[in-house]
């Protein structure tokens, strides 16, 4: 490597080394000596979106396949514009190189009155703000470059979270101060343990399993984040556990898998895993968080004997103990877990097809069976938080699909970038985007995005007239705040450039029907805009928000726990 590299061209040599393909952003001039040597570059892609909170969409979006991303922005407002995003991604552990190009260090120096400033000459203003949903942070100077890049890069992986990398355009132009090689990363996050306390733990759990007559497993996100996915299959197929999920966990395996009974989300919706679980006799809760949406509004009864499994803490026998390695740990249970004789398991999961179709006007009873028809093995499904992905709660995903939803950070508008960002991280299987016209008209620039960078999504728009999910929590749905405008949704690929997308409005359950048979077969991208009623709502929804209004003193209705 030469010396003459300049910072930002070893910023962008480093961003590569970390398997990022793409980096998400817009330009401003602070930030143009990095988007300079992005696009420089011979092995990254620009991706230019039509706004900075899109970009960090996108970048969550293309994290949960690629297990890292980056995004870059100017300072201030274009920074901040970004921060709702990069919160999301912190919430679920997904990893995002935040890159923000700064004014240069003899301005900020020099409080210098200059555009994109609050004007009061505090130049760390928008890095304080950052801290809180970032892990770490740094400000570049020529001295620290060479070490911070790369440690600030390792700490991302390490922890699962975004850090912010600030760049002053003075210093993003200088050469390195000597020549730097760009080592290996560590893609394993670290965990400090004891192994001879693990181990007792780990006789403790096991001792549970093997002495319990119906133990189930939960399987749940810090699978993934801290690596632990294949361990956990192993030890549910050699031991011959049965497992299940909860609502933000969804897919985490493949719901064909034969040990696979469902989806839990307490008392609000499918009763017969709710009765099983809650009458076991050994419940292992492998890192899924015991939030609402998670949780059904927290009516989720767990049995005493159940054991919390987390990076950070185990919580078992009323005691909660430090965290663990969890590949280490499922390790050392495979080695003393008995294997169960059980030869078949019950499986609460799959809609049964609604017998409502032909000319009848669309229903969640005759949707979402039809959605789940449509899955192929390995798509990417990316739901947004809300109707839709609640509607999809209890349908079986094909073998090897994955089904993304922002259940913690909920924020409205994240799917339809974020499906861009999973576009790119892997074109060669389809990723289908399904969304309510609500959340999609905050984001709806993607569509455009999409297109321009060749991408052939297949997207579903709910037309429900507003915010279902909104109309469902309030106390009154009728209010003004819970409608939106009303626009000619497959009118938009158009107008945002898209010149040979399939694109249908359906409101019958045939026309559905036919635009999903054309959907299968089409080469390039599809926009469906599907129409329902403004308060027809799957069973998950309209039980979960009942459940949740009653804590507040808000009429409830409350429909039957069924499969629907």
């Amino acid at each position: 490597m030469s010396s003459q590299q300049t910072i930002s061209q070893y910023l962008i040599e480093t961003i590569t080394a970390l398997n990022i393909n793409h980096v998400f952003g817009v330009p401003g001039d602070f930030s143009f000596p990095i988007t300079d040597a992005i696009c420089r570059s011979e092995t990254l892609q620009w991706i230019g979106c039509s706004n900075e909170l899109n970009a960090a969409y996108a970048a969550d979006g293309y994290a949960r396949i690629q297990g890292i991303a980056a995004i870059s922005t100017t300072y201030g407002p274009g920074e901040l514009s970004a921060l709702c995003g990069i919160a999301g991604s912190y919430s679920a552990n997904l990893p995002i190189i935040f890159m923000v190009g700064m004014p240069s260090s003899e301005t900020m120096k020099g409080n210098k009155l200059i555009h994109h400033t609050l004007g009061n000459g505090q130049f760390d203003a928008f890095l304080k703000m950052a801290e809180q949903v970032t892990e770490d942070q740094c400000i570049l100077t020529y001295d620290n470059a060479a070490t911070e890049i790369p440690r600030l890069c390792q700490h991302a992986l390490t922890t699962q979270r975004p850090v912010y990398i600030g760049v002053p355009e003075d210093i993003a132009k200088m050469p390195l101060p000597e020549e730097v090689m760009i080592n290996d990363f560590q893609t394993t996050p670290q965990c400090t343990y004891n192994l001879n306390e693990m181990m007792t733990i780990a006789i403790t759990i096991s001792e549970k399993i093997n002495a319990a007559q119906k133990p189930i497993l939960i399987t749940g996100d810090h699978l993934r984040v801290y690596h632990a996915k294949s361990e956990a299959l192993e030890l549910i197929e050699s031991k011959n556990l049965p497992f299940a999920t909860l609502f933000a966990d969804k897919g985490i395996f493949s719901e064909t898998h034969s040990n696979f009974l469902g989806l839990y989300d307490g008392h609000i919706i499918n009763q017969g895993l709710m009765e099983y679980i809650e009458s076991s006799d050994c419940v292992i809760n492998l890192g899924a968080l015991l939030s609402d949406f998670n949780t059904g509004g927290f009516t989720a009864h767990w049995p005493e004997n159940t054991v919390h499994i987390y990076a950070d803490r185990i919580e078992m026998n009323n005691e909660t103990y430090d965290g663990v390695s969890l590949p280490t740990l499922l390790a050392q249970l495979m080695t003393l877990v008995v294997p169960k004789a059980n030869n078949h398991f019950p499986h609460y999961i799959g809609l049964s097809p609604s017998l409502a179709l032909g000319e009848s006007p669309i229903t969640s009873a005759s949707l979402y069976p039809q959605w789940q028809n449509f899955f192929q093995e390995g798509d990417h499904i990316i739901a947004e938080t809300g109707t839709v992905s609640m509607g999809l709660s209890l349908a079986q995903l094909p073998a090897n699909a994955t089904f993304d939803n922002q259940t913690l950070w909920g924020s409205i508008g994240w799917a339809t970038p974020a499906a861009l960002g999973s576009c790119l991280a892997d074109s060669n299987k389809r990723t289908i985007l399904i969304t309510g016209d609500g959340s999609h008209q905050l984001t709806v620039q993607a569509i455009g995005q999409f297109y321009r960078y060749g991408q052939t999504p297949i997207i579903f728009v709910l037309n429900n007239q507003g915010y279902l999910i909104e109309r469902l929590l309030c106390e009154d749905p009728t209010l003004d705040y819970n409608d939106i405008c009303q626009w000619n949704y497959t009118q938009l690929p158009s107008a945002f450039g898209v010149k040979d997308w399939y694109c249908a409005r359906v409101t019958t359950n045939k026309e559905l029907k036919e635009a999903l048979c054309i959907a299968n077969e089409c080469l390039t991208g599809v926009y469906i805009e599907v129409v329902t009623s403004d308060m027809d709502a799957p069973t998950l929804a309209a039980n979960l928000s009942a459940t949740l209004n009653k804590s507040r003193g808000l009429p409830v209705h409350i429909a039957p726990i069924t499969n629907a």
